[in-house]
C-alpha cells in the first residue's frame, strides 16, 4: 500500500501525498512526523481539505505543531471554504464562542451551520 501511495504522489496526486504522510505518523509502525509535515503541508497547498483541517487543528491543539490559533484559523477557514465538514463545525463553535481570535458572532455561526446542513443534505441526496 505505502508503494501505490508513493507512485501515486510522485505522479502528482495531492491526496495521495497526504495519506503517505501517514506512514510516517505511525502506520506500519513508524514515527518520523519530521518527514509527514512536509507532505502534509504540501498536500493542503495543493487543496487538500482533510490535510488542511490537519494543520488547523494540530495548530490549535495538536502534540506536531506550534500552538497558534491564527495559524489554526486560517486553515480552518481554508478548509471551511473547501466544504470540509469539521472545519465548518469549528468555525461555528469559535464564532459563537469566541474563539480562535474570532468575535461573539451569532450569526457567522449559523451561516456556518447553514453550510453543515447543505453539505449534508447534498450527501443524502447522492445517497438515494
Amino acid at each position: 500500500m505505502q508503494s501505490l501511495c508513493r507512485a501515486e504522489a510522485e505522479a502528482g496526486d495531492a491526496e495521495a501525498t497526504y495519506q503517505l504522510a501517514f506512514f510516517a505518523l505511525g502506520l506500519g509502525g513508524n514515527w518520523q512526523p519530521e518527514q509527514a509535515l512536509p507532505l502534509i503541508r504540501s498536500a493542503a497547498d495543493r487543496g487538500v481539505t482533510e490535510a488542511q483541517y490537519w494543520l488547523a487543528w494540530q495548530s490549535e491543539s495538536g502534540p506536531e505543531l506550534p500552538h497558534d490559533p491564527a495559524i489554526a484559523l486560517g486553515w480552518y477557514q481554508t478548509a471551511a471554504a473547501g466544504r470540509h465538514r469539521l472545519a465548518l463545525q469549528r468555525l461555528a463553535d469559535a464564532s459563537e464562542r469566541g474563539e480562535l481570535g474570532l468575535p461573539v458572532d451569532a450569526r457567522k455561526a449559523l451561516a456556518y451551520r447553514v453550510q453543515i446542513r447543505r453539505c449534508e443534505e447534498e450527501l443524502a441526496r447522492a445517497g438515494q
